[in-house]
């Protein structure tokens, strides 16, 4: 494999509403990174979560501040925060603030699914 440089335009765009993701290409399936944007709640029910069934994923905060919901934990988040989140746990995200995920493996929207708790 050979070393390889994204840019912002190279990101496939997805609106989900209250949150944006910038999903970056990667020549492999064992990780990836994203940027997301966050104006509200994600997941928007308030008592739904996104279960991730597949992959582990850190958030490193970038600007903002807000909360992350995950697993049975709340933490309130600013920039330069980090929190991990592993597979198998419900989660959720609120407030204003934007962050990079580090997924591994790499995350596809197949792999999780909104849940109600």
């Amino acid at each position: 494999m050979k070393p390889v440089k994204y840019s912002k335009a190279n990101t496939n765009k997805i609106d989900l509403g209250t949150k944006r993701i910038y999903k970056y290409p990667t020549p492999t399936k064992l990780m990836d990174v994203g940027k997301m944007v966050v104006n509200g709640r994600h997941p928007q029910k308030e008592g739904s979560f996104i279960l991730e069934k597949e992959c582990n994923f850190i958030i490193y905060v970038l600007s903002g501040n807000g909360k992350v919901y995950a697993g049975d934990e709340i933490f309130d988040v600013l920039a330069e925060d980090v929190v991990f989140v592993p597979k198998g746990n419900n989660f959720a995200v609120e407030g204003n603030f934007e962050y990079i995920t580090f997924d591994s493996p790499a995350f596809y929207m197949e792999q999780s699914e909104e849940v109600t708790k």
